[in-house]
Formats: structure tokens, sequence, C-alpha cells
């Protein structure tokens, strides 16, 4: 059976564990997911060499979308990367410091323990961490009002400021949501029949993908909470928490699908 679905998702705490990165609760979704040819596509804050190694891990080999959006990877391509890219994005957050108020620390400017430590990450995949493209994670060390303030200058330099589960996010102006309609379009393009897209989200940042689909589903936090979407009254909310919680939406929607 051939659904015509296109798959957007999240990683951290949906698909994988958010402690463990364990995966084994959605392996009977992904199974009928890969049976069925429904392409799975990444969309998460990690980078596009984090991503590379979880799209073996998992046995796929379509797009993945990297660091909020900033990076959209086709196999065999080169990476395709929002302006203005991780080199300007790292000039902006170091000028910036001279506000005494903008206390930030970057991956760029720390050393590959610090991000060990910081991440949680054993050394290789902090090293992947570390290899940016197109946005820079970092920590934000003075006061809310400087906060709110640096966010209204990044706004009006053409930049994004994204907070993520542990870090915040600077990026050029673009998102998940613009990322995946591109993707969309472009696969659509090459002659890939889609009849429905669908994202599975858990997080403010996942907000734009959500928006940005046919199908958008809710999965519960760890703790039983869940995002609200008030522009869409449609969207999917899981029972269930996590990756047992996207398992369970997915053939949810299998066995509607088969009715």
């Amino acid at each position: 059976m051939t659904t015509g679905w296109l798959l957007f998702t999240d990683l951290d705490g949906i698909l994988l564990d958010q402690d463990s990165y364990d995966y084994q609760p959605v392996v009977p979704a992904l199974q009928k997911l890969k049976e069925s040819n429904t392409p799975i596509i990444p969309v998460s804050s990690k980078t596009q060499a984090e991503l590379a190694v979880l799209m073996q891990k998992l046995n796929l080999d379509g797009p993945v979308i990297g660091e909020n959006g900033a990076v959209i990877s086709y196999p065999g391509e080169e990476p395709q990367i929002a302006p203005p890219g991780y080199l300007l994005i790292r000039d902006y957050l170091v000028d910036s410091r001279t506000n005494p108020t903008y206390d930030t620390l970057g991956f760029g400017d720390m050393e590959i323990k610090e991000v060990m430590e910081i991440t949680g990450l054993p050394h290789d995949m902090a090293l992947l961490a570390m290899q940016r493209l197109g946005s820079e994670a970092f920590i934000w060390q003075g006061n809310d009002a400087g906060l709110r303030q640096f966010r209204l200058e990044a706004a009006r330099a053409g930049l994004r400021l994204l907070q993520g589960r542990r870090f915040l996010q600077l990026l050029g102006n673009t998102d998940k949501g613009r990322a995946i309609r591109f993707v969309t379009k472009h696969l659509k393009k090459r002659g890939l029949p889609i009849s429905k897209t669908i994202g599975l989200g858990d997080s403010n940042n996942d907000r734009e993908m959500l928006l940005a689909v046919d199908i958008p589903i809710i999965v519960r936090k760890q703790n039983g909470s869940h995002i609200r979407l008030k522009q869409r009254p449609d969207a999917i909310i899981s029972d269930i928490t996590g990756p047992a919680g996207w398992n369970q939406v997915i053939l949810d929607l299998f066995a509607k699908q088969e009715e």
C-alpha cells in the first residue's frame, strides 16, 4: 500500500527519547511507513552532520532539514544553506558583545570538552554538533531585559532568535515551516506523488512546521503536557508521551487509512 504521505518530524523527545536517544518504541510505525514508501524527513535543530549519523542509524535515505530550517540537504547533493550563513551569524553574535548586557556563549566559543559537558553528548557527536552551517546555538547569560533587546536588534538585522529545549539559536530569516514548504514543492517538481503532508512536533519551535502541513500532530511531552495550536483546531494530540506517542499516532493514521 502506498499512502502518498510526506512525513516531517522533529526528533528529540518525540522520535528519539530525550535522554537516551533510544528509538525502539517507534520501530513498528517506522516499519509501516517504510513499507508504504512514505518519505520520513527529520526537521531538527541538529546539524547536517548529526542528522547524517541518525539517518544511517534509522535506515532512512531521504532529505533532511537541519538547524531549525537553516539547512536543507538532499541525498548526494551539497546542502542548501539559508543566508547569511554561519560565519556571518558568528560575526554578528561576537560583535554584539560590545553591549555589556549581551552576555552570550556560543558553540563557536567553546572547546569540545565544554560542548560535551553542556550537551551531555559523547565526543564524536559533540564534534558533529559543532559543525554548523546556517545557525549558531548559544547560551544567554545576561538578564531577561537584555535578551528582549537582543531579539529586537537581531530582527532588525534580518536574523531570528529561537528558543530550543536547551539553547537559543540564531539563524537567518527562515524557520521549519518555510523549509518544509520548500522541500514539499521541490519533491513535487521531481515527480513525487504527495497526497498529504504530515508533521510531528512537541515544542514551540515546531509551531511553524505544524502550521505548514496538512495533518499537524502534537506529541505530548514527558510530563504529559503539550503545546496548543489555536490556529489548527484539527491538530491531532497523542494520548501517550514521547516516542511511544509518536508510534501510537502514526499507527492510528494507518488504521484509519485502511478502514
